[in-house]
């Protein structure tokens, strides 16, 4: 695929109407091109928590075997070509992670989940972003009859053109605004609320003077947030939630 097809997918994906509409071109691109699957990510803040945890991926799909997300969430937080993303920004070939030897065990868990569902070959392509944002897409070729080491150097520059190209066009259409991000807490209008008040500096009697609640209920707000966000104390919590897009600056 050259320059001439990527103008005629260019002029395609211009006429999207939905982030829906952008995928399916996406998948028929890469289809074209002798992919199976693909799918794109998009993480509007940045993917490492300040205690070092991984966010998952919130995984758009197309193709995908049916039943396969049934157990991803387990491993999302150590998909092991989301974190070599963060290593650089040229694509990733997926048999080059499998093979390194000092993987954590559930990343290894992770891609051999994949493989097992026939998701064992394919090629991830980031794009980081300012703010810490970041992106991904990933095309993948699930037919063990085809030669992938020669698909993949066929193609592997047009992919990298193509990723950018997509997420350019989601990005001006204003559909990632629409996507929602992965979450691994919510937290109630009131326990956001006695959050932001302490991250204004607020005590916990303050705080119950302003929302009009006793101190033990805000106390209980509290320690519900510190435990749905997997903090050790309000600090933590604050930043936590203020990464997570969870709460704003008051």
């Amino acid at each position: 695929m050259g320059a001439y097809a990527l103008d005629v997918y260019d002029e395609k994906l211009g006429k999207a109407e939905s982030f829906d509409e952008a995928l399916d071109f996406l998948s028929d691109f890469t289809e074209d091109m002798g992919y199976t699957q693909v799918l794109y990510a998009y993480q509007p803040f940045s993917p490492r928590l300040p205690d070092g945890d991984w966010i998952p991926l919130k995984l758009n799909v197309r193709n995908f075997p049916a039943g396969w997300e049934r157990e991803w969430e387990a491993f999302g937080s150590f998909d092991p070509y989301y974190r070599a993303c963060f290593e650089g920004t040229l694509p990733i070939d997926w048999t080059d992670i499998q093979g390194r030897e000092h993987l954590h065990p559930l990343e290894r868990q992770a891609w051999r989940y994949l493989a097992d569902m026939g998701l064992g070959n394919g090629c991830t392509i980031p794009v980081h972003l300012p703010g810490g944002r970041f992106a991904v897409v990933s095309a993948i070729l699930e037919r063990s009859d085809r030669d992938w080491e020669g698909l993949l150097d066929d193609t592997r520059d047009t992919l990298f053109q193509l990723t950018h190209l997509f997420h350019e066009t989601i990005q001006k259409k204003g559909f990632e605004k629409l996507l929602k991000p992965s979450q691994r807490a919510r937290l109630s209008p009131r326990e956001r609320e006695c959050l932001t008040w302490s991250a204004a500096g607020k005590t916990s009697p303050e705080i119950a003077v302003i929302i009009d609640r006793s101190v033990e209920t805000v106390r209980l707000h509290l320690k519900n947030t510190n435990r749905k966000l997997g903090a050790s104390n309000r600090a933590h919590a604050i930043a936590k939630a203020m990464q997570l897009g969870l709460m704003q600056p008051h």
